[in-house]
């Protein structure tokens, strides 16, 4: 199964978070493609929209290759067998975590024009990606909302590795997800179209669905 594009994967993804989501839950998207799957579901199940922001940090001499995440709040979740396979150096790690984290507090600022993590405590929250491979950033993602003590906590994906699937399995109530392949090389294999999204496109999917409603 090839999806057109990530609204017709989030489309799909809704289906089967219809009836685990409502009002009083909430919907965070991963920017920025995470966002596009994630208004889809905000669309059919009526739940607000807000973002977890992350950011990847690749290897040397493999900058799509994760060897560590960098969360909003300045939390790191490494990759273990990737940094001693690759002896990636704890110097390298934290020097491109301070720059991410500079990319991390611009987005905040244009995101959320200002606004604070929404308060999700005693909810429940769907963290929302466009596809997972690995699960290095929606770990990063799930450590961050679990702080903000809510009731429980899904990760929705219209497209997940068996591997990452099994591993976000245990630190999450529910993963939901609509494709799991055996062999997942790079997410875009499963779109027709996985066309870079712009921040521009975020802005306006959080002025339509997100709560308190964001400035026009």
């Amino acid at each position: 199964m090839i999806f057109k594009d990530r609204n017709e994967a989030g489309k799909l993804l809704a289906e089967s978070l219809v009836e685990k989501l409502d009002s009083e839950s909430f919907v965070l998207g991963i920017p920025r493609g995470g966002v596009i799957v994630a208004a889809e579901v905000c669309k059919r199940t009526g739940a607000p929209l807000d973002v977890v922001i992350v950011r990847k940090i690749g290897t040397p001499f493999s900058p799509e290759l994760a060897a560590a995440a960098i969360c909003e709040d300045g939390m790191l979740v490494l990759e273990q067998e990737v940094v001693r396979m690759y002896s990636v150096s704890r110097e390298f790690i934290e020097k491109a975590a301070e720059r991410e984290s500079t990319v991390i507090e611009q987005r905040k600022l244009l995101y959320r024009g200002g606004r604070g993590f929404p308060d999700v405590r005693g909810r429940v929250v769907a963290i929302i990606d466009d596809g997972v491979a690995t699960g290095t950033t929606v770990l990063a993602a799930i450590n961050r909302v679990k702080r903000e003590s809510p009731r429980r906590i899904l990760l929705g994906t219209p497209v997940i590795s068996v591997e990452a699937a099994e591993r976000i399995a245990r630190e999450v109530d529910e993963v939901v997800d609509v494709l799991r392949p055996v062999e997942l090389y790079a997410i875009g294999e499963f779109y027709q179209d996985f066309s870079q999204v712009s921040d521009e496109e975020v802005v306006e999917v959080l002025r339509l669905y997100g709560r308190p409603r964001y400035p026009a």
